[in-house]
């Protein structure tokens, strides 16, 4: 009995194992079948050249019989169609074994995607069963502990109020983005994960977060050069235009669509004086949000300067080096 037990148990394991890797093992069968029907009707080629010899040849005879007169028309064209009939036969017989398994390989590969689509469809079921589940505590956290906190557990950053002060003294409270490393995110922050501001698929984004940090600060780098080749110089190589990047071109590199002040503000080469960085910094900070891990973009744009695009300096000026050293070093 103890036997009996056993096998069934292991019966039933191997069961359930062939049928959770069934498509692999349909895509498997489908790629040895298509094998085999390469070979296979290779050889019945070669074979299908002799079935076609005896054909000629056949023919040839009811041709050379015909013209001696032992055959009337009749008879010709008779003998002339059983010998067609006979090599079609034959070439049936000859490439029946190829287009078996042909069909068995077609079979297992259209077998493989019909398990792999309803598999699909059924996932799709229980991912948006899912979404609306988690949809629902959302919305039941803003309710009891407010949207900033949803904020919170939901991304690892938080909201901080402050008071703003106007040109004319006027104090104003508005609220900042505080990131998960404890920086105040600026107004042109955004974030680079797996789907964009519009819901599309990010079609930078890779689920290997490694690659996504090294993809950011390679951009980064490339932006900072743009920066210096953009440059127009004199012929003492000092500045006489200065290059610039909007924001949307920061936003674009990380997958992100443009916005209004995008196309407005960025940052210009400079030496470090007042109001321009001279350089880029993406101010990249590693977070969460609900696909998994993300990375908040908060670029030190120099602010408005679209209205300084094509503008010549009044006072040319050497690069030097500033803190970000090789990336715009003369």
């Amino acid at each position: 009995m103890g036997k009996l037990t056993k096998i069934k148990a292991i019966s039933r394991i191997a069961k359930q194992t062939i049928a959770n890797h069934s498509p692999e093992i349909l895509m498997g069968l489908g790629a040895f079948a298509f094998v085999g029907t390469v070979i296979v009707v290779a050889k019945e080629t070669i074979k299908e050249q002799e079935i076609l010899e005896d054909h000629e040849t056949a023919l040839d005879y009811i041709d050379l019989v015909s013209d001696e007169g032992e055959l009337d028309e009749k008879a010709y064209k008779k003998s002339r169609m059983v010998v067609y009939k006979n090599t079609a036969i034959e070439t049936t017989k000859n490439y029946i074994p190829g287009v078996a398994l042909g069909t068995a390989s077609l079979a297992c590969f259209f077998g493989a995607f019909g398990i792999m689509k309803k598999r699909y469809a059924t996932l799709v079921v229980a991912y948006t069963a899912l979404e609306e589940s988690f949809r629902t505590y959302r919305q039941r956290v803003i309710e009891d502990k407010g949207a900033d906190a949803d904020i919170y557990y939901l991304t690892g950053s938080k909201t901080k109020e402050i008071t703003v002060k106007d040109e004319e003294g006027n104090k104003t409270k508005t609220k900042q983005l505080i990131l998960p490393d404890g920086t105040i995110a600026s107004p042109y922050a955004f974030k680079f994960s797996k789907y964009r501001d519009d819901g599309d698929l990010n079609l930078c984004w890779s689920e290997d977060q490694s690659i996504n940090l090294s993809y950011a600060l390679g951009q980064q780098d490339y932006l900072n050069n743009e920066l210096y080749n953009r440059c127009v110089f004199d012929n003492q190589h000092r500045v006489v235009y200065r290059g610039t990047v909007m924001l949307n071109e920061i936003r674009d590199l990380m997958g992100q669509g443009p916005t209004e002040a995008g196309a407005v503000v960025g940052n210009r080469f400079g030496n470090g004086e007042p109001g321009c960085n001279g350089f880029i910094d993406f101010g990249i900070v590693e977070g969460e949000d609900e696909y998994g891990p993300c990375l908040f973009i908060n670029p030190n744009v120099d602010g408005l300067i679209f209205d300084l695009l094509g503008k010549k300096e009044a006072k040319p000026f050497e690069p030097s080096n500033n803190e970000w050293g090789e990336c715009i070093r003369i």
